[in-house]
């Protein structure tokens, strides 16, 4: 599984390279550079630091530059993991190599790791260069807990991972990226609490936002950032569990879906 993997990185990287060389990646910082701005701008000359009291009881802390900052970077990477995971056979199937690669003995696990590795180094140095502008616009970590950090990381790629298989399934079945990728980041943007609590939310839209491994790995990863809270053996349990079933579903749908194409071919 894992030679299929580093094939796959090398495959993309030189594909990236010379179809986009830098182009791809500085959008991706503009991106990320321009919420740091927005979040500043908005929380100094709007709103003018007036933050609601509930705020510090929903968020655990104070400080709501590093809340959104952290939300906001967060958000961007794991759109960019997912969007590179799900579009990968949809790609395929559009260049005309998905044929090849259905014949092909290699491991579809190892494939998909291979996009998700090439994906998290590249994202990785963007969310560098954004992380330097959050700071500069007030960031502050002054509670970080590392252990729970590294672990809370770790979890948020293992989420990012398994709802991309769900995802790509669906846009390879309903031969579309860009309503079906766009409706998943539209919906986690506001279930998921990337730029303010849940507790403002709904009950409703609060318990649907549950479904997604994705919520819970964003409050455990921000909880270690911001605050230093340590992450406990009972709070990993939920994101392990859903990101078991997504990867499950997702691969099962994706052997079904194949299995359909391959007829066709």
């Amino acid at each position: 599984m894992w030679h299929i993997a580093i094939a796959t990185l090398k495959r993309n990287q030189k594909s990236n390279l010379r179809a986009f060389p830098w182009t791809f990646t500085f959008g991706h910082i503009i991106d990320g550079v321009y919420l740091v701005i927005i979040s500043y701008f908005s929380y100094v000359y709007l709103i003018k630091g007036d933050i609601d009291s509930k705020f510090a009881i929903y968020s655990g802390s104070e400080d709501y530059l590093t809340y959104v900052i952290i939300g906001g970077m967060l958000s961007i990477f794991s759109v960019s993991m997912m969007m590179n995971v799900s579009r990968a056979l949809i790609t395929e199937w559009r260049e005309g190599t998905l044929e090849a690669l259905l014949l092909s003995p290699s491991s579809r696990s190892g494939y998909f790791l291979g996009n998700a590795v090439q994906q998290l180094y590249r994202s990785g140095a963007e969310l560098l260069v954004v992380l330097f502008f959050g700071l500069l616009a007030g960031l502050r970590l002054p509670s970080v807990h590392f252990i729970s950090v590294l672990v809370g990381i770790l979890l948020f790629l293992l989420s990012c991972y398994a709802m991309a298989l769900v995802l790509g399934s669906i846009m390879l079945y309903t031969r579309d990226t860009f309503i079906v990728q766009n409706t998943l980041f539209t919906l986690t943007a506001l279930l998921c609490g990337f730029q303010f609590p849940r507790q403002y939310l709904p009950d409703y839209l609060q318990a649907i936002g549950e479904i997604f491994p994705l919520t819970y790995a964003l409050q455990l990863l921000r909880g270690s950032l911001q605050t230093g809270e340590a992450i406990r053996l009972p709070d990993i349990w939920p994101i392990i569990l859903l990101s078991v079933v997504y990867i499950t579903v997702g691969q099962w749908t994706n052997r079904r879906i194949e299995r359909g194409l391959f007829e066709r071919f």
